[in-house]
Protein backbone atom coordinates (compact mmCIF):
# COMPACT_ATOMS: atom_id res chain seq x y z
CA UNK A 1 0.00 0.00 0.00
CA UNK A 2 2.99 2.77 0.71
CA UNK A 3 4.74 1.66 -2.62
CA UNK A 4 1.11 2.71 -4.13
CA UNK A 5 0.78 5.54 -2.40
CA UNK A 6 4.05 7.08 -3.39
CA UNK A 7 4.11 5.99 -6.78
CA UNK A 8 0.70 7.97 -6.92
CA UNK A 9 2.38 10.81 -5.41
CA UNK A 10 5.18 10.50 -7.69
CA UNK A 11 2.87 10.32 -10.71
CA UNK A 12 1.26 13.50 -9.58
CA UNK A 13 4.49 15.74 -9.29
CA UNK A 14 5.56 14.31 -13.05
CA UNK A 15 2.59 15.04 -15.05
CA UNK A 16 2.22 18.12 -13.11
CA UNK A 17 5.71 19.70 -14.20
CA UNK A 18 7.09 22.77 -15.80
CA UNK A 19 10.66 22.59 -17.02
CA UNK A 20 12.44 26.03 -17.13
CA UNK A 21 16.24 26.88 -17.70
CA UNK A 22 18.51 29.00 -18.68
CA UNK A 23 17.39 32.00 -16.16
CA UNK A 24 19.80 34.74 -15.61
CA UNK A 25 19.19 37.45 -12.18
CA UNK A 26 18.46 40.37 -14.28
CA UNK A 27 17.62 43.50 -12.83
CA UNK A 28 16.58 46.26 -15.48
CA UNK A 29 16.07 49.39 -14.51
CA UNK A 30 12.35 50.60 -14.31
CA UNK A 31 13.01 53.44 -16.64
CA UNK A 32 14.17 51.90 -19.32
CA UNK A 33 11.74 50.95 -22.46
CA UNK A 34 11.67 47.05 -23.49
CA UNK A 35 9.74 46.66 -27.21
CA UNK A 36 8.15 43.83 -27.54
CA UNK A 37 7.55 42.00 -31.03
CA UNK A 38 5.26 39.02 -31.38
CA UNK A 39 7.31 35.76 -30.76
CA UNK A 40 8.09 33.64 -33.96
CA UNK A 41 5.56 31.06 -34.20
CA UNK A 42 6.31 27.38 -34.63
CA UNK A 43 3.20 25.62 -34.10
CA UNK A 44 0.12 24.49 -36.06
CA UNK A 45 -1.99 27.33 -33.54
CA UNK A 46 -2.77 30.06 -35.24
CA UNK A 47 -1.44 33.32 -34.14
CA UNK A 48 0.28 31.69 -30.93
CA UNK A 49 3.35 33.80 -31.01
CA UNK A 50 0.88 36.97 -31.07
CA UNK A 51 -1.22 35.55 -27.87
CA UNK A 52 2.03 34.78 -25.90
CA UNK A 53 3.56 38.56 -26.71
CA UNK A 54 0.49 39.67 -25.27
CA UNK A 55 0.36 37.56 -21.99
CA UNK A 56 4.38 38.79 -21.63
CA UNK A 57 3.80 42.32 -22.06
CA UNK A 58 0.84 42.44 -19.54
CA UNK A 59 2.88 40.87 -17.51
CA UNK A 60 6.11 42.99 -17.70
CA UNK A 61 3.55 45.96 -17.47
CA UNK A 62 2.29 44.92 -13.63
CA UNK A 63 5.70 44.00 -12.29
CA UNK A 64 6.18 47.80 -13.79
CA UNK A 65 8.40 47.38 -16.87
CA UNK A 66 7.85 50.65 -19.46
CA UNK A 67 6.71 48.23 -22.28
CA UNK A 68 6.32 49.11 -25.96
CA UNK A 69 4.55 46.49 -28.23
CA UNK A 70 5.34 46.76 -31.79
CA UNK A 71 1.96 44.88 -33.93
CA UNK A 72 2.81 43.08 -37.15
CA UNK A 73 0.70 41.59 -39.87
CA UNK A 74 2.92 37.74 -39.65
CA UNK A 75 3.95 36.38 -36.62
CA UNK A 76 5.74 33.88 -38.36
CA UNK A 77 7.91 35.85 -40.84
CA UNK A 78 9.31 38.76 -38.30
CA UNK A 79 12.26 39.79 -39.81
CA UNK A 80 14.63 40.58 -36.22
CA UNK A 81 16.89 43.15 -37.90
CA UNK A 82 14.38 45.14 -39.53
CA UNK A 83 12.60 45.77 -35.98
CA UNK A 84 15.84 46.02 -34.37
CA UNK A 85 16.39 49.31 -36.01
CA UNK A 86 12.18 50.42 -35.90
CA UNK A 87 13.05 49.33 -32.24
CA UNK A 88 16.22 51.95 -31.02
CA UNK A 89 14.11 54.79 -31.34
CA UNK A 90 10.98 53.33 -29.54
CA UNK A 91 13.45 51.78 -25.96
CA UNK A 92 16.30 50.11 -24.81
CA UNK A 93 15.80 46.25 -24.99
CA UNK A 94 14.50 44.38 -27.65
CA UNK A 95 12.44 40.80 -26.70
CA UNK A 96 12.40 38.06 -29.42
CA UNK A 97 11.92 34.51 -29.21
CA UNK A 98 9.75 31.38 -30.10
CA UNK A 99 6.94 29.54 -29.50
CA UNK A 100 7.39 25.92 -30.02
CA UNK A 101 4.40 24.39 -28.58
CA UNK A 102 1.13 25.95 -27.75
CA UNK A 103 -1.80 23.00 -28.27
CA UNK A 104 -4.07 20.79 -26.06
CA UNK A 105 -2.33 17.40 -26.27
CA UNK A 106 -4.27 14.24 -28.22
CA UNK A 107 -5.55 12.00 -25.24
CA UNK A 108 -8.56 11.09 -23.26
CA UNK A 109 -7.60 14.22 -21.10
CA UNK A 110 -6.23 16.73 -23.83
CA UNK A 111 -3.72 18.68 -21.76
CA UNK A 112 -2.75 22.18 -22.33
CA UNK A 113 1.35 22.26 -23.56
CA UNK A 114 3.21 25.19 -23.68
CA UNK A 115 7.20 25.63 -24.36
CA UNK A 116 8.71 29.01 -25.13
CA UNK A 117 12.28 30.66 -25.38
CA UNK A 118 13.08 34.32 -24.76
CA UNK A 119 16.29 36.81 -25.49
CA UNK A 120 16.11 39.74 -24.08
CA UNK A 121 18.49 42.25 -26.07
CA UNK A 122 20.62 45.33 -25.41
CA UNK A 123 19.71 47.60 -28.26
CA UNK A 124 23.11 49.73 -27.83
CA UNK A 125 25.66 46.53 -27.63
CA UNK A 126 22.99 44.22 -29.65
CA UNK A 127 24.16 41.57 -27.25
CA UNK A 128 21.68 39.14 -25.30
CA UNK A 129 21.88 40.07 -21.76
CA UNK A 130 19.10 37.23 -20.85
CA UNK A 131 17.62 34.70 -22.18
CA UNK A 132 15.00 31.74 -20.72
CA UNK A 133 13.07 28.88 -22.48
CA UNK A 134 10.69 26.64 -20.44
CA UNK A 135 8.07 24.05 -20.97
CA UNK A 136 4.97 23.60 -19.07
CA UNK A 137 1.75 21.22 -19.38
CA UNK A 138 -1.33 21.17 -17.40
CA UNK A 139 -4.69 19.34 -16.44
CA UNK A 140 -7.35 18.77 -18.54
CA UNK A 141 -9.51 21.30 -16.91
CA UNK A 142 -7.05 23.74 -17.33
CA UNK A 143 -6.50 26.33 -20.32
CA UNK A 144 -3.68 26.89 -22.24
CA UNK A 145 -3.40 30.16 -21.77
CA UNK A 146 -3.20 29.93 -18.34
CA UNK A 147 -0.44 27.31 -18.49
CA UNK A 148 0.95 29.77 -20.61
CA UNK A 149 0.53 32.46 -18.21
CA UNK A 150 1.88 30.34 -15.28
CA UNK A 151 5.19 29.96 -17.32
CA UNK A 152 5.42 33.05 -18.32
CA UNK A 153 5.63 33.83 -14.66
CA UNK A 154 8.24 31.77 -13.66
CA UNK A 155 10.62 32.65 -16.62
CA UNK A 156 10.52 36.16 -15.37
CA UNK A 157 10.51 35.28 -11.44
CA UNK A 158 14.01 36.20 -11.50
CA UNK A 159 13.69 39.59 -13.67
Amino acid sequence: MRKFAILIISAFFLLSCSTVTNIQNTKLEKDKKIVILPLKNNTETIYAGKRVSSIIRNILQTKGYDVVYIETKDDENIDIDRYKELAKSNGDYILIGEVNEFRYKTGIDGEPAVNISLNLIDLKSDKVVWSAVGSKTGWGHESITTIGQKLINELFRNF
